[in-house]
């Protein structure tokens, strides 16, 4: 009997033993499914550390961006200011995130890499814990889910991209969001108010870093479907929240976008049902074709006022793929949630409504490829489970297509990374696949100026002035209505001398668009050195009426007036700038010659001096208070004056010099 007893004791032990074990095992195998996938994704990706900045708004968001560059209160106040929004766009937790790496490194571009890194490792990580619990902890379909998010080349935009910060935040708080919203559906008690809050926070935070979270609360529609939860009044009401921070954000994003918006008298509605309907044919295709992917895909041209085929036929698709949804919406709930998904987060960037040059974007897939990989994951895992003799093959064939898919998902998004590496790449790789007006622009604009896109970079290469001409000459022919091109030209004209080929751009330049003063300003510097002053003044004056802070133009204007003899005009504007900044020496010198000019000596000589005092290597202002001096008939101290300016490399004529030591006795 004792010995029953001990036995029954070891069985008890031995079956919670078993249980314990078993119980480790099925939280050590996700973990080791998931670091696997995590392991991946980073050998991707690593090489994308090693890139810079490109100028396909890099400058914009980090190099240009005065809001990055200090962590104050009052900047973050400035951040999170609608008025100021970047390159179009309302996402402060963005900025902020690029201000804390700017706090970190400055400019080194490996920092903004690796915080970009870390964030894809994390959403890749978010991605499987979604898929475990929605597939029903079922860890192959989360894995497969979770590596193809990870090491897709699609996603090396959103990755590799320092501009897209906005793309892998917004959905780092996105699918946390749907994770807490998962629990919350699935417990009951004190914290499912708690997990309801924190839910709406992790939306709020996430539609801050990105617009495109908007359509969260239709996601948690579609999880409420993929779980069978009732559609009544309370499930409904409880979504009421986060519909009205959505139409708010949303209101939002339309107005701070207004101006990169296409008018809508740009393309007939039916032109934009067919780009809608490309896009998103396109988007389906490059999951499993990932082919000629590019930073820029430009709307198609017209061929006899019709657009290609093509979009023709993608409406059809859609239509079609919508009735093959509707129909598996009793049959299959993973197809129909993975197609909805995917349709509900991509919807808004199908360019139904034209934003931006592009008619589709790699980025846009980062969040909504995560439906279409779902269905077929959990497709490949109940292929798998199937135990049938008739099933084997085709098991293998999968299994076999699933490991050649991975190999090449991570080639080709090494070899897509390498695209990222520089502005001379990026639009290189651009113009071989889909040739157009704007990247060559880019190019070129690029190859003009790369100190101003290679910020961090130790070895900055020479600019190449040829060809970036060459780049905005084939840029002109593809576009010539594009204002941009013209400045671009003109100003590698200037640089070059020709300043008439330089003024003709510019003029023409205005043509298209006269709301930049930066073009009314340079023309106006290209009239001043052909020294056609009185066409260079008006110019400055409309520059300062579009801007009125460009000090520059005012300054230029002054000196214009001193050049062209409107003494009357240029006093008071140089007794304006010496107001507002008292430590220029030009303004002095300017203001002495032209006192000088309209006989007032005293004040003349008084700002030569008051010039060289502010700088001692000026030679000219030791030149012209020499002149001044002798006026006055201070002989000696103008002959010590042009011998300062002659010791200072200024030519002064030796007559002048005679003149003045002849006079000395």
């Amino acid at each position: 009997m004792g010995s029953a007893k001990q036995g029954k004791i070891k069985q008890n032990q031995n079956t919670k033993q078993t249980a314990f074990i078993s119980r480790q095992s099925s939280v050590r195998s996700p973990l080791l499914w998931l670091a696997g996938v995590l392991v991946l994704t980073y050998i991707a990706f690593f090489p994308s550390i090693k890139n810079g900045f490109t100028n396909w708004d890099d400058n914009v968001y980090v190099a240009e961006n005065s809001l990055i560059t200090k962590l104050s209160g009052d900047h973050v106040k400035q951040i999170f200011n609608t008025a100021n929004s970047v390159s179009n766009n309302y996402h402060p937790l963005a900025i902020l995130s690029l201000a804390l790496d700017y706090k970190i490194s400055g400019y080194n571009p490996k920092t903004y890499h690796i915080t970009n890194l870390l964030f894809h490792l994390l959403n890749t990580a978010l991605v499987f814990w979604f898929i475990f619990l929605l597939s029903g902890k079922k860890v192959h379909a989360a894995t497969i889910t979770a590596l193809f998010f990870g090491i897709h080349p699609m996603h090396v935009e959103s990755v590799a991209w320092i501009s897209e910060r906005k793309d892998v935040l917004y959905v780092f708080f996105f699918m946390a969001g749907l994770i807490a919203y998962y629990k919350y559906i699935s417990i009951s008690g004190k914290n499912k108010v708690f997990l309801y809050v924190f839910v709406l926070l992790l939306f709020l935070l996430s539609v801050l870093s990105k617009a495109m979270a908007v359509v969260f609360p239709m996601v948690l529609l579609l999880i409420d479907y993929y779980k069978g939860r009732k559609f009544d009044k309370y499930s409904l009401l409880e979504k009421l929240p986060f519909f009205v921070i959505s139409i708010v954000f949303g209101l939002l994003a339309s107005h701070v976008q207004s101006g990169a918006i296409a008018k809508l008298e740009t393309f007939t509605l039916l032109q934009r049902f067919e780009f809608a309907s490309y896009g998103m044919v396109n988007y389906i295709f490059d999951l499993f074709v990932p082919a000629s992917l590019s930073c820029f895909y430009p709307y198609p041209n017209l061929i006899n006022d019709h657009l290609p085929v093509i979009f023709y036929v993608c409406p059809f698709i859609v239509l079609g793929l919508f009735a093959l949804a509707f129909m598996s919406i009793r049959k299959n709930k993973d197809w129909i949630f993975g197609f909805l998904f995917f349709f509900v987060t991509i919807v808004l960037v199908l360019q139904f409504i034209s934003v931006g040059l592009v008619i589709k974007a790699d980025r846009y897939s980062y969040l909504p490829f995560i439906g279409l990989l779902f269905p077929f994951a959990m497709s490949f895992v109940r292929l798998q489970e199937q135990t049938e003799k008739q099933f084997n093959l085709y098991k293998k064939i999968a299994a076999a297509g699933l490991v050649i898919c991975v190999l090449l998902s991570l080639w080709l998004t090494n070899e897509r990374i390498k695209v990222w590496k520089n502005s001379d790449t990026l639009w290189t790789d651009a113009i071989s696949k889909y040739p157009s007006s704007e990247p060559y622009r880019n190019r070129g604009s690029y190859l003009v100026n790369k100190a101003a896109y290679d910020k961090g970079e130790k070895n900055i290469e020479e600019n190449e002035y040829d060809r970036a001409l060459a780049d905005f000459n084939i840029s002109v022919k593809m576009n010539p209505n594009n204002a941009k091109v013209f400045i671009n030209r003109a100003n590698i004209y200037g640089l070059k001398g020709k300043f008439d080929l330089a003024l003709s751009d510019y003029s023409r330049a205005l043509e298209l668009d006269k709301t930049d003063a930066q073009t009314f300003f340079n023309r106006a510097v290209t009239y001043s050195m052909m020294k056609q002053y009185d066409k260079a003044a008006p110019d400055y004056t409309a520059a300062l009426e579009l801007k009125p802070d460009l000090t520059a133009a005012k300054e230029n204007r002054a000196y214009v007036y001193v050049d062209n003899g409107n003494y009357d005009k240029a006093i008071p504007e140089l007794n304006e700038l010496i107001q507002q900044d008292g430590t220029n020496s030009n303004y002095f010198f300017y203001r002495g010659f032209a006192n000088f000019k309209t006989g007032n000596n005293a004040a003349a000589l008084s700002d030569n001096s008051t010039a060289i005092q502010l700088n001692p290597n000026n030679s000219a202002a030791y030149f012209n208070r020499s002149v001044v001096n002798k006026t006055m008939a201070k002989y000696k101290d103008a002959l010590d004056d042009a011998l300062k300016a002659e010791k200072l490399n200024y030519k002064v004529d030796i007559n002048y010099l005679n003149e003045l030591k002849s006079k000395q006795h």
